[in-house]
């Protein structure tokens, strides 16, 4: 299954065996495929956990009702196992090599110092990951413009602002068409709240347990 620490530097999702009863400070994800690897670990679900999830100091704290149930998957999920295996793998060998840990491994993927050819590596893998996570939602117009830019938390390897932005509101968008349609199928007894916030509009919750063609998984 996949398991994500749910208070850590980094958003670092991995796999780990079923059997073990896990702390209530791990978020443990029904799912076990390269797949949903690919979709959960590129930047357009870092970017939305950071976005509507909360914080503790400098390190993110992941919300499953927040960061997992109201994020749209795509409809599409072509190409995707493929480089998630490559990806994961690549990170498992940098990891046994050096004997270290996904922090101190993330903390030399987000060092711009860092020059290494296993580094560098994985963060080719990271960019062509997002890449096939954008073709994935049909989105390939967009451009990502990878490099080290500053975020809310620090100094990071990721897509530009500029791309963010346009990824989180793509992101947004769709979350809310599909929760229209949720509505419409009787799924939401209540629909819609009326009124407005005055603040930030936030994504409405999809249904937990939906196994339909836009792929979103439930959480255990």
């Amino acid at each position: 299954m996949l398991v994500a620490v749910q208070t850590s530097k980094f958003l670092s999702i991995s796999f780990q065996p079923t059997g073990i009863v896990y702390s209530h400070m791990t978020v443990v994800f029904k799912l076990d495929d390269y797949t949903s690897f690919s979709i959960l670990n590129a930047s357009w679900h870092t970017d939305w956990v950071v976005e509507y999830c909360s914080s503790l100091e400098t390190r993110l704290r992941y919300i499953p009702t927040d960061g997992f149930e109201t994020f749209p998957f795509p409809p599409s999920t072509a190409n995707l196992e493929e480089i998630g295996d490559r990806y994961y793998n690549h990170r498992q060998n940098i990891m046994q090599t050096r004997q270290e840990g996904l922090t101190k491994t993330y903390n030399r993927f987000h060092n711009p110092d860092e020059t290494a050819a296993d580094i560098q590596q994985l963060r080719e893998l990271h960019i062509e990951m997002d890449n096939a996570v954008a073709g994935a939602y049909g989105w390939q117009d967009l451009e990502l413009s990878h490099g080290f830019h500053q975020t809310k938390q620090g100094l990071r390897f990721t897509i530009s602002e500029t791309a963010r932005r346009e990824v989180l509101d793509r992101l947004l968008e769709l979350n809310h068409q599909r929760y229209a349609e949720e509505v419409a199928q009787g799924l939401h007894d209540k629909g819609k709240k009326k009124g407005k916030s005055g603040g930030k509009k936030k994504p409405q919750a999809e249904s937990k347990n939906q196994d339909n063609d836009n792929g979103q998984l439930s959480l255990f």
